[in-house]
């Protein structure tokens, strides 16, 4: 049986008000510190998130919402301490899982569209959700002001 994420807060879709729901989700202090070790920061300070879920039929799940987070990173060049603040509006459609031997039909892919996800069973991870998009927002290299690389460190291949 697979883990449990570490900000988990499903919704059951069958259970949706078809007219559509406000989530508004805040990690816990245990639920930042597990979150934390798995994005490999030093901290995640704050993570609240304010989404929109809508049920489009079949099965379909829209989600759409921002997520604030507070992190505690190094900066990759001194190892200071330094704070990232990330503001991120995401959307993202959540399917069925197309079952084995069915096949799905054509999706298109558009810059502007929601990004798709699919789900097993009957509920879907709200928390899980926000957790990528933390995930994807990450700065890869971290610098605190005025950090930089001794110049014959930038031009080495």
């Amino acid at each position: 049986m697979a883990e449990a994420p570490e900000f988990s807060r499903t919704v059951t879709v069958a259970a949706l008000d078809p007219g559509g729901e406000t989530h508004r989700l805040a990690a816990t202090a245990p639920e930042r510190e597990a979150l934390a070790r798995r994005l490999g920061v030093e901290a995640v300070e704050s993570l609240e998130a304010e989404l929109s879920v809508v049920p489009k039929g079949r099965g379909v799940v829209l989600v759409r919402g921002r997520v604030q987070a507070r992190l505690g990173r190094l900066c990759v060049v001194s190892l200071t301490p330094l704070v990232e603040e990330i503001d991120e509006r995401f959307a993202i459609r959540f399917l069925p899982e197309v079952g084995a031997g069915a096949r799905a039909g054509p999706v298109a892919l558009d810059a502007s569209s929601e990004d798709e996800e699919p789900y097993e069973g009957s509920t879907i991870d709200l928390g899980e959700a926000v957790a990528q998009t933390v995930a994807l927002a990450l700065e890869p290299w971290p610098r605190a002001p005025g950090a930089a690389l001794p110049p014959e460190a930038e031009t080495r291949h």
